[in-house]
């Protein structure tokens, strides 16, 4: 009994010296916590909650404009007697000009022509921007140029080769389509002549063979004869209203007629000796009985240049076109 005693009691004691060590280390990490540690976290003092971060400063990004970007620009000469039309594929709905050294306008019927001059000699290089209904933009470096080399631009095209021709108009509030135009033409150059004005010079004749209506549009037949041996190269054709009084030239006394359409446009050369017709259609009109309707022809790369003028009472006498 007491044996069991004494080995019962030595376990005791084997426990307690085998459990010193670890009551030790809880012992030495007591001593080394804070009385805050100690107390655990309901005696301690809570945290201030964080504050938001500052929001971050963005800067501005700045693209740079490279060559992608670039819009490059035609080239025009333009004159102070003569006028430069440029014909757009699609209805020109924008015309801006760099300065008051050129003057520019929307053809009278044709929504896609616009018509461009010098407005004071000798200008200092400015630009035009043109923008059309289907949203292209184009842009022109324009200078003077006393006897401009091209005075039709066709930019209807890919190639930008120049069309001697007008089909290219899109016509506005017009009774007739291109095609009754030009059966119209057809049949105005079938009737007999009849010879309402001309000039003669230098072998050259230029005449009106007559005048006539439809609705709303004049139907005039012109004639070029050249009896010479050499042959006349077209330069372009004219119709404008001036005073028949010429006084100093300002915009209001010189109106210039642009035609809707020309039949027999593609012809540009006549030959020596030869003829040549063309009817050109104009937007109906009537004028003052002290101004006319004056028509100019001129020589390409010559000197060979007519005129003549048609008076208020002979477009009265217009004949009636009919079917």
């Amino acid at each position: 009994m007491r044996l069991l005693l004494s080995l019962a009691s030595f376990g005791f004691f084997a426990l307690s010296v085998s459990a010193l060590p670890v009551m030790a280390q809880k012992s030495m990490a007591r001593r080394s916590m804070t009385p805050a540690q100690l107390m655990g976290d309901f005696s301690a003092t809570p945290s201030p909650p964080a504050e938001p971060a500052a929001p971050v400063a963005l800067t501005p990004k700045m693209l740079a404009l490279g060559e992608q970007n670039y819009i490059g620009s035609y080239h025009l000469g333009v004159g102070f007697q003569k006028t430069t039309h440029l014909i757009f594929p699609y209805a020109v709905t924008y015309v801006d000009l760099g300065n008051a050294g050129i003057i520019a306008d929307k053809a009278q019927g044709a929504e896609n022509i616009v018509k461009l001059k010098a407005n004071q000699q000798s200008f200092p290089q400015t630009n035009m921007t043109v923008v059309t209904a289907d949203g292209r933009l184009y842009s022109f470096l324009v200078d003077f140029e006393a006897n401009p080399r091209v005075l039709n631009y066709n930019l209807t095209s890919g190639t930008g080769e120049a069309s001697p021709t007008l089909p290219l108009a899109l016509f506005s509030n017009l009774s007739l389509t291109q095609t009754e135009m030009e059966n119209y033409a057809r049949i105005v150059l079938k009737k007999k002549r009849m010879l309402h004005t001309k000039e003669v010079k230098h072998d050259i004749t230029l005449a009106l063979q007559g005048m006539y209506t439809k609705d709303d549009l004049f139907f005039l037949p012109v004639y070029m004869l050249n009896k010479s041996n050499i042959r006349y190269d077209v330069d372009f054709v004219k119709f404008y209203i001036r005073d028949k009084k010429l006084a100093k030239r300002t915009a209001i006394q010189e109106s210039e007629v642009v035609p809707l359409f020309v039949y027999n446009a593609g012809q540009t050369v006549i030959p020596g000796p030869g003829g040549m017709d063309q009817v050109y259609v104009l937007r109906k009109f009537t004028i003052p009985d002290d101004k006319n309707l004056v028509v100019e022809m001129f020589e390409r790369g010559g000197g060979r240049h007519l005129t003549f003028n048609v008076s208020n009472e002979d477009i009265l006498k217009a004949r009636k076109l009919k079917r």
